[in-house]
């Protein structure tokens, strides 16, 4: 194959939620960027997600999760009564028909077991998979038990690769950031916070550190876990302390984190990389970041203040170190290390390195 010729991708998206804007977390706006890239370098995308997403192949749709009634049990890694049988049936439908399809290649960025052959009999696919997680029992089960036949794997970090007991070596590829719309502002005098409202981001924690600093917090994002909001968010909000400004388009988010001094990121788990980080300092706003899984091992030498993990005094002083840093230099060494268009290149030369060991093998 030609290095200019076009590919037949077969992209899947993360099935629990609608990838389109406001986006649920940064693994939709992962793929949802990452399938605009690739075809706007030329290559034929089809993009498989849930219902109600934003450039997905209507024609076979994943079902998503639906709490109904019981949105106050909604979690993001929970599912009401049969959710995860009807997601796993849709999956096992899913790779009968890339089977039959006749991708170039299948780039699966979704969390699900059943897109990996689960016997020896099974239809080969061309499949590169890319960890966004550390290690998730049932899919590493998936892994072990479909051996060389579960296809190449990228992880978005070397810390989240070394936590998978892969078949085969995997490829580190970071994500990247569209610095042709993160693109830089002012800066202010307010603190910000965005994404997913769960334990693991520890938000309360951001709230915490920037009420030692004597900075007010603007946090922006998705509820994605009704108790938690209610005991750990709610009673921290507090008018010239902080505020919930809830999901907002990107086009709105991007002004809101230009417009602010510091962004502040408190992961709480193993964070395998951290797309906010970048997306604020792709406008220029410093970052001030407890130094967690792939996150800290990617920002390790940039422009950013790191604190110790869950430390909040420690959070407090890197909040007061990043409003010192130069917001420009911020933005360079996005655009210079971690660029979406470089990102998707890289991405594409490992497509057609799939493919012609795929032709080799059928």
């Amino acid at each position: 194959m030609a290095q200019d010729e076009r590919l037949k991708i077969a992209f899947i998206g993360p099935a629990r939620y609608p990838v389109r804007e406001p986006y649920a977390g940064g693994l939709e706006a992962f793929c949802h960027t990452m399938v605009s890239a690739l075809r706007g370098l030329g290559h034929e995308v089809h993009f498989f997600a849930a219902a109600g997403s934003d450039g997905n192949d209507k024609s076979f749709e994943l079902p998503g999760v639906d709490w109904g009634d019981h949105l106050d049990d909604a979690t993001d890694t929970t599912y009401p009564e049969g959710g995860k049988e009807r997601e796993d049936a849709a999956f096992v439908q899913l790779r009968e028909l890339l089977a039959q399809g006749r991708y170039d290649v299948v780039h699966n960025n979704s969390l699900n077991p059943r897109i990996f052959p689960e016997s020896a009999d099974a239809a080969p696919l061309p499949m590169v998979t890319t960890l966004h997680t550390p290690q998730v029992d049932e899919l590493q089960d998936a892994i072990t038990n479909a051996g060389p036949r579960a296809g190449r794997f990228v992880a978005v970090s070397h810390t989240t690769a070394e936590d998978w007991d892969l078949p085969v070596d995997s490829l580190v590829i970071p994500n990247g950031v569209n610095v042709t719309t993160w693109q830089p502002g002012p800066g202010g005098t307010r603190a910000v916070w965005f994404g997913r409202l769960v334990p693991e981001k520890g938000a309360h924690m951001a709230m915490d550190a920037c009420r030692a600093a004597g900075i007010e917090l603007v946090l922006a994002g998705r509820n994605g876990d009704h108790h938690y909001f209610r005991e750990e968010i709610a009673p921290r909000l507090a008018p010239g302390v902080a505020e919930w400004r809830g999901e907002m388009s990107h086009a709105e988010l991007r002004t809101l984190v230009a417009n602010c001094q510091v962004a502040v990121v408190s992961p709480r788990w193993e964070e395998p990389f951290g797309l906010v980080a970048f997306e604020a300092m792709a406008c220029g706003t410093p970052v001030a970041a407890f130094d967690r899984g792939g996150m800290g091992e990617l920002l390790r030498h940039a422009p950013v203040a790191l604190a110790p993990p869950d430390d909040i005094e420690a959070l407090a002083a890197a909040i007061h170190r990043a409003r010192g840093i130069d917001r420009a230099a911020v933005r360079d060494w996005v655009v210079s290390n971690h660029s979406l268009t470089q990102t998707a290149r890289t991405y594409v030369e490992l497509y057609r390195e799939v493919h012609a060991s795929y032709l080799r093998e059928v």
